[in-house]
Parts: C-alpha cells; sequence; structure tokens
C-alpha cells in the first residue's frame, strides 16, 4: 500500500476502546431515534406497531443469552433489573439502580441517547414501542413478572424509569 493510500489508525491514547464504544452507541442510538421520528411522522400508529415488534424481536435474540453473558442468574425482578443496568452501562447510558430484590426493582435511565430531548412524537415513540424489549424480556425471564413505567425522559422528566415486580 502506498504511502498516500495508508490506513488510518485511531490514536489508542486519545481514543481508548471504552470512548469508542460508547461514542459508537451513542451515535447509533441517535440514528436510531431519527430513523423512529422519520417512521412515526410519515405512518403513525402502523410505524408504533412495527417499531414495537423491533424491540420484541431484539429481546426474543438477545435477552436469555446476555443473562448467560453477564452471568446474572435467578427468574425474579432483580434478575432482570442487573440485564438492563450492565447492557446498558455498557452502551454508555448512566444507569441507577433505586430498589433490587427478588420481589421488586426499580431502574433509572439518566441518559438517553436515541432522544435526548423531549418531544411528543419521542415519548409516543418510547411508551407504545421502545419499551417492548423491557416488557418482552420480563415475558421470557418470568411470567409472573409485570413491568411498567413510571417516567419518561422524552415527555420531560429528569429520567426514565421502570419498575419490575413479580407478583404471586
Amino acid at each position: 500500500m502506498s504511502e498516500m493510500h495508508k490506513l488510518y489508525k485511531l490514536d489508542e491514547g486519545k481514543w481508548p476502546l471504552e470512548r469508542v464504544w460508547k461514542s459508537t452507541g451513542k451515535a447509533r442510538s441517535r440514528y436510531l431515534g431519527d430513523v423512529c421520528l422519520g417512521m412515526y411522522e410519515k405512518w403513525g400508529d402502523e410505524a408504533i406497531e412495527v417499531i414495537g415488534k423491533v424491540y420484541a424481536n431484539a429481546a426474543d435474540r438477545t435477552f436469555l443469552r446476555g443473562l448467560k453473558n453477564f452471568g446474572i442468574e435467578g427468574q425474579g425482578a432483580d434478575a432482570l433489573a442487573m440485564f438492563f443496568v450492565i447492557s446498558q452501562s455498557v452502551l454508555g447510558y448512566d444507569m441507577e439502580i433505586v430498589e433490587l430484590s427478588e420481589k421488586r426493582s426499580v431502574v433509572r435511565y439518566h441518559s438517553c441517547h436515541m432522544f435526548p430531548e423531549p418531544s411528543p412524537a419521542a415519548e409516543q415513540i418510547c411508551r407504545r414501542a421502545n419499551f417492548h424489549f423491557e416488557l418482552r424480556a420480563a415475558e421470557l425471564l418470568n411470567p409472573k413478572l409485570k413491568v411498567y413505567f413510571t417516567k419518561v425522559r422524552s415527555r420531560g422528566d429528569p429520567y426514565c424509569e421502570w419498575v419490575c415486580e413479580l407478583e404471586e
């Protein structure tokens, strides 16, 4: 390869792997957010249905394998919470565990790469479609787990918050 066509390599001192990975996650999430907003603008409720299916299918493909890869055991609310705290932290989200037990867990997302600014369209996409991953993951782990959302950043709340409870 000629000097003119030398492959570029990032300076790992300036761009450590963690920085590269988190930057990639943030950029791709933002692009995905823009795609979802465009779909919703053009197709409304039909787009919500499609986006929801995409997220539920992603849970089908990755959730149980992710639990195993993260070394998470159990079928309670704590196992579900730990999966999301770990997986989203890896992608650069600022996560908080508010409560953690087998019967009840509360998790907060303090950052959002998809929709950094609140908007009515983003709120609809989050509430009615994107959270299908969490809902499907709960079903896969234990049909007695119920997940519901109490706060959504895209609505203007300071963070997204979901609660997972194990029904008797």
